[in-house]
């Protein structure tokens, strides 16, 4: 389960997205669990969002 399954704050959650798409993965879903299934977890998709927003490829000027 460790294997596919990511857990903990920002930074662990980025570093094991990473590491699925430098293992070969085009894509990573994610899904946020909290205590309060009813609410939208609004904050927790934002501080993920910053975690895991990369700046764009730089082009090369050929």
């Amino acid at each position: 389960m460790d294997a596919i399954v990511a857990y903990g704050d920002a930074e662990a959650i980025r570093r094991r997205v990473r590491e699925h798409l430098g293992a070969g993965a085009d894509h990573v879903c994610l899904q946020v669990l909290t205590a309060d299934p009813a609410r939208l977890p609004e904050a927790q998709w934002c501080e993920l969002a910053s975690a895991l927003v990369a700046p764009a490829p730089r082009r090369s000027s050929r």
